[in-house]
C-alpha cells in the first residue's frame, strides 16, 4: 500500500532509444563490411570503334539480287552466264574492287 506515491501511476511518455541505437549500429557495421565487396571493380578494356566513311568510286561493284532472283551488276540486269563471266574478270583485277 503506497499512498504517497501517485507519480508512479502516470504513463511514461519518453521513448526508449536504446534498441534503435543498437539496430543502427549493427546496420552501420554490416554496411561498412559489405560496401567494399559490392564496389569491387573488374577492369574491362572495351574495344573502340573507328568510323571510316566509304568512298564510292567508279571501280566499285554493286551487286544486287531481287526476290524474284534477278541479278543486277551496277544496276544492269544480268543472266547467270554473264554474271559468272564478270565475276571471273573482277576476281583477276588487282587491287580487288
Amino acid at each position: 500500500m503506497n499512498i504517497g506515491q501517485a507519480e508512479e501511476d502516470e504513463a511514461i511518455s519518453a521513448i526508449n532509444t536504446t534498441p534503435l541505437v543498437d539496430v543502427m549500429l549493427v546496420l552501420l557495421i554490416i554496411f561498412l563490411i559489405t560496401i567494399p565487396v559490392a564496389t569491387h571493380v573488374v577492369p574491362v578494356k572495351l574495344p573502340t570503334e573507328t568510323n571510316q566513311p566509304r568512298e564510292t568510286r567508279p571501280e566499285n561493284i554493286n551487286l544486287s539480287v531481287t526476290r524474284e532472283g534477278r541479278v543486277y551488276w551496277n544496276q544492269e540486269a544480268l543472266g547467270a552466264e554473264a554474271l559468272l563471266g564478270r565475276l571471273r574478270h573482277a576476281a583477276a583485277i588487282q587491287p580487288q574492287p
